[in-house]
């Protein structure tokens, strides 16, 4: 570990490919001496903003995690308008492989002496929580890693992706009970899914919350653009604490 990862400043995680280079930034407690299980954080679909950034930050500083902030876009590509994020998301959504591919590449880059890939966690806000959703679905992780769970912030639900179970994955979904962008029958298709694949599925709603309640620019986001979106203080503080300790227990 050089000097840099001791002052806090994050290591580049990068590969190439479909003509991109995808910009991932690990984070590690400061004077880690040892591997440190990873936890994988994947962004919304405004692009790798300052949110899922804080968030792994965050999550090394306060939990003693490694924690790597992935480019799902590739080339560092943030977007500020919901037409342009929309137009970025639209192929995962089509071919849900495409997110599933880039998190493992990520994963196989990642350092090894100074992340232990066999204990791996994936989460992820809102279009990211989808993409964790579906790593766990995929089945299959680079040579010598291990998913343990994954975590869904206000994420999609559905996906034509399904789980081959049973499955020894660890599933948690924070949702918001107020979300007008993930249906309750998604909630219900969701939940069936994952009872029929045997997932260890913990279903956290929060009352009155809406999409994207952990974020918060989501309020003023949500008025600038007319989406129904906005911070939610309570969830977002309950969220992560719940977070905490489905780390540890994972762990």
């Amino acid at each position: 570990m050089n000097a840099a990862n001791l002052a806090g400043t994050p290591t580049p995680v990068t590969f190439n490919g479909d003509g991109k280079t995808f910009q991932g930034e690990l984070y590690l407690p400061e004077n880690a001496t040892n591997p440190r299980p990873l936890v994988v954080v994947v962004h919304g679909w405004w692009g790798k903003s300052k949110h899922p950034i804080a968030q792994a930050r965050r999550i090394s500083d306060e939990l003693g995690y490694a924690a790597l902030a992935v480019d799902l876009y590739g080339d560092g590509t943030t977007v500020g308008t919901p037409r342009e994020a929309q137009a970025l998301a639209a192929p995962f959504y089509k071919d849900p492989s495409l997110g599933v591919e880039r998190i493992r590449h990520f994963i196989a880059a990642a350092p090894k002496n100074s992340v232990d890939v066999s204990k791996i966690v994936c989460i992820g806000y809102c279009f990211g929580g989808t993409q964790s959703l579906n790593l766990f679905r995929s089945g299959g992780m680079p040579d010598g890693a291990k998913l343990l769970g994954v975590a869904s912030f206000h994420g999609g639900l559905s996906s034509s992706l399904k789980p081959e179970g049973p499955v020894d994955v660890k599933i948690l979904v924070f949702h918001g009970a107020a979300d007008k962008l993930v249906t309750d029958q998604d909630v219900t298709a969701f939940q069936a899914e994952m009872e029929k694949a045997h997932a260890k599925l913990t279903f956290i709603a929060y009352p009155g919350a809406l999409h994207a309640f952990t974020d918060p620019d989501a309020t003023r986001i949500g008025k600038e653009f007319n989406l129904p979106i906005a911070y939610d203080a309570k969830a977002d503080k309950e969220s992560w604490q719940k977070l905490k300790e489905f780390l540890e227990e994972t762990f």
